[in-house]
């Protein structure tokens, strides 16, 4: 008789029984949590893996799939705050997964995944280091190269607006704007102390209450990693 039932479906049953007999077995939950994820990415599976890393911490295959999953499932996500944080998430577990295993089987993947995750939350500098990790676990894979490619592309085409930045000041050493530009840009990138510097300097120079408002709002907004990406170029914003 002909049937069009997906095979991870029969798996679940499998595993539904084998929790039911055993329910103390992390291998069971993982195991059903792996097959939810394999049937459609099912987030449901997120649940299995953390039933089986409450019943085994150390268990680093469940936080590489849960933080695979994790990733896939964030940029799904239509608010930007709830993709971050699911970003954020994923790269907490990929960061247990090289705690726990330094010799875990898929190291190249963890690292490249663990890339993409950063690059998504444009982390640039972060996700190079990532790339660059990954490849000497495999060092020819295209992947990997490109997507480190892109990265350094990304992060030079800001760099080099820097410099800019920088000589446009030297010689226009009270341009207000200018300085508000560059520290938004420093913002955007993480280098949050070269930012301070640059908005305290503007407190220095304007009395304009617009300009004065929106940089104390910078300040206050300043370990906001959210908040800087409407910064973000790449983006169009």
């Amino acid at each position: 008789m002909r049937t069009d039932r997906h095979p991870y479906t029969s798996a679940l049953s499998e595993y539904d029984e084998a929790i039911r007999l055993n329910p103390d077995s992390a291998e069971a939950y993982f195991n059903r949590g792996l097959a939810r994820a394999l049937l459609d990415q099912d987030p449901s599976a997120i649940a299995d893996y953390d039933e089986a890393l409450r019943l085994n911490p150390n268990f680093a295959e469940a936080y590489f799939h849960r933080a695979c999953l994790k990733d896939y499932l964030a940029l799904r996500k239509s608010l930007v705050s709830d993709r971050n944080a699911a970003l954020r998430s994923a790269i907490s577990d990929f960061d247990e997964v090289l705690r726990i295993a330094p010799n875990f089987p898929y190291l190249s993947d963890t690292y490249y995944r663990r890339g993409n995750a950063k690059y998504n939350l444009d982390q640039y500098e972060a996700a190079i280091d990532d790339y660059n990790k990954a490849l000497r676990y495999d060092p020819g894979a295209s992947a990997i190269i490109s997507e480190r490619q892109e990265a350094e592309d990304i992060l030079n085409f800001y760099e080099e607006a820097i410099v800019e930045f920088d000589e446009h000041i030297r010689q226009n050493p009270d341009d207000v704007k200018t300085y508000k530009i560059r520290g938004e840009t420093k913002g955007f990138l993480g280098r949050m102390q070269e930012a301070k510097a640059d908005f305290q300097k503007i407190l220095e120079f304007t009395t304009d209450k617009n300009i004065i408002a929106e940089i104390e709002r910078h300040l206050q907004e300043l370990n906001n990693p959210d908040y800087w990406q409407q910064y973000s170029w790449r983006t169009g914003h």
